[in-house]
């Protein structure tokens, strides 16, 4: 039996070493009609690295002899004419060190790269790789080329292309716009002798692949000016990475996981849903969720204790420099707010295009939310996209991210751990006792008080807040009996013990309003949505601006 590729990208070890592999060789074609200069944006973990070392292993002509490998896949049997027909010179800017001198670090980097390939393939280039910067000595090896290997066709891949840029945006602006603005920039020069590199018509450089997770980088070095064609948002290009739901049955089959209908809707509600274009409505899961699942039933025969895989967790400091400003919330943070408050937010266009500080601008900010795969298309209706959290595993990332920004900016301090230990309570316990602390906690934080605004504020945060433990699977607005439950909290698979269902109704009156009315409403809306679920507890909260007035079961 085939072992999990889990965290594994080294393209020829997954065919050689018995590794399952899922085939994405038939995008190959697909990629040399479509153009011959190429980038692509995907959120981390999706599988970009593994199909980057398979272009490599299927182009360079040093692996010509390994192509048996191949035998199993879809180009093994439809090659096409450019098979091991390209000189691979290959990058990983993940690799480049964001400590000390940048410019030094990507230069060396670089250079290293460059000199391994000129040994790889004995080409004798006379070019001083110690002591030129990356740009300059690229520029010579390939002219130098271009008159002594008329013959090499060169391939271009660059793999996380914006890695070690966005760390630096995140820690230092004041070197990101040095770096991206400066005449002497070595990453910008680089990405320029690229472009220059690609209109000339006795360059080596024939076809180029590169991959990040935004365009940021890109649109900053390059003014936003074309350096290739953009698979991202392409209809066609949809799942050349992720794993497909024909893809997820194949190896659901072929490791004889008998997931029943409940396990296979939370494998959905955990890793699926991701869409990257508006004219298509093939979901994608999560390459390395899905993995890190089934790896997990085929060592210990049930889901991993923690259905949020470490690896896919990111790091909330990448993002707040988007919503903060002189340690203050601003528009951005309603954008976030309005997520969890409606779970959607909704945009004209997912803007391909826009630099670091423009991204600060509402709608960039929302397309580079998409970018990130914090939120993807839900559909696409009278010219507006809406947009939603793909599942409850970004649900719980981007949950983390809001938190730690109210934190962070002094705006709304809870103790998490207390309210997860008051939220266990509820689960095993049946005790009230999460809703009164979170009532309490918005009754000492006078900074939020302004910002609550209905019922909407209330469920967003009790939603956010619910979504950091690992206790329940949040759900909001779903369709329960022809009606549809404001917060519904269904226990995580990886519970040995039987819980019970629970669903929230949530009232909020006016300064005036007199509660009888919103009481009786909450108990027929409760009543009918547990209609013939003997497993499903109803609870009715009801607020008064920041103070909880009712809160019983139901």
């Amino acid at each position: 039996m085939k072992k999990i590729p889990y965290g594994i990208s080294d393209f020829k070890a997954v065919l050689n070493e018995n590794f399952y592999y899922i085939d994405k060789t038939a995008f190959i074609e697909k990629l040399e009609d479509y153009g011959r200069f190429l980038y692509l944006i995907r959120p981390r973990r999706f599988g970009k690295s593994l199909f980057l070392n398979m272009l490599d292993f299927y182009y360079n002509v040093r692996w010509e002899e390994d192509w048996e490998l191949f035998k199993d896949t879809h180009i093994y049997n439809h090659p096409t004419k450019e098979k091991h027909a390209y000189h691979v010179l290959k990058f990983d800017f993940s690799a480049v060190s964001t400590m000390g001198d940048v410019d030094n670090n990507f230069s060396n980097y670089c250079n290293r790269e460059i000199d391994l390939f000129l040994n790889n393939y004995n080409i004798k280039i006379d070019v001083d790789i110690q002591n030129l910067p990356a740009h300059e000595v690229l520029d010579i090896v390939f002219k130098q080329m271009s008159k002594k290997y008329k013959d090499i066709k060169v391939y271009i891949i660059i793999d996380e292309y914006d890695n070690f840029m966005n760390n630096i945006l995140v820690n230092d602006k004041v070197l990101y716009q040095n770096m991206v603005a400066s005449k002497e920039a070595i990453y910008k020069e680089f990405f320029k002798l690229l472009k220059a590199l690609t209109n000339q018509n006795d360059s080596p450089l024939k076809r180029m692949f590169f991959t990040g997770v935004s365009p940021l980088a890109l649109f900053d070095v390059t003014s936003g000016s074309n350096i290739g064609k953009n698979l991202t948002n392409v209809p066609l290009f949809n799942s050349i990475v992720g794993i497909t739901r024909d893809e997820y049955k194949g190896l659901v089959d072929y490791y004889n996981l008998d997931f029943d209908k409940e396990e296979q809707e939370l494998v959905d509600k955990w890793y699926n849903n991701y869409i990257f274009s508006k004219n298509i409505t093939q979901t994608i899961y999560n390459t390395d969720m899905v993995f890190y699942y089934v790896d997990s039933y085929l060592q210990i025969n049930q889901p991993p204790n923690d259905l949020v895989d470490i690896n896919v967790r990111s790091d909330y400091k990448k993002l707040r420099y988007l919503i903060e400003e002189n340690n203050k919330l601003n528009g951005n943070f309603t954008v976030l707010k309005e997520l969890f408050q409606t779970g959607y937010i909704t945009t004209t266009k997912i803007h391909e295009s826009f630099g670091a500080y423009e991204a600060i601008q509402s709608e960039n900010f929302k397309s580079l939310l998409y970018y990130l795969g914090y939120i993807t298309i839900d559909s696409f209706k009278f010219g507006e996209l809406r947009l939603k959290i793909p599942n409850q595993t970004m649900r719980t990332i981007v949950a983390e991210f809001l938190q730690n920004s109210l934190k962070v900016t002094q705006m709304f301090k809870i103790d998490t751990e207390e309210f997860n230990l008051t939220l266990v309570r509820l689960a095993y316990q049946n005790k009230l006792d999460v809703f009164h602390y979170f009532a309490k906690s918005l009754d000492e934080n006078s900074s939020i008080r302004d910002f609550i605004t209905g019922e909407q504020f209330i469920k967003g945060y009790l939603i956010a807040l619910f979504s950091l433990s690992g206790v329940f699977v949040v759900g909001s607005e779903v369709e329960t009996n022809k009606g549809y439950a404001d917060i519904t909290l269904t226990p995580s698979p990886n519970i040995p013990e039987k819980l019970p269902n629970y669903i929230i109704e949530l009232k909020y009156l006016s300064k005036d309003e007199k509660i009888d009315k919103k009481l009786q409403e909450a108990k027929e809306q409760i009543e009918q949505y547990t209609k013939n679920k003997p497993d499903t507890k109803g609870i009715i909260v009801i607020f008064r601006n920041w103070k909880m007035e009712h809160c019983q079961f139901e």
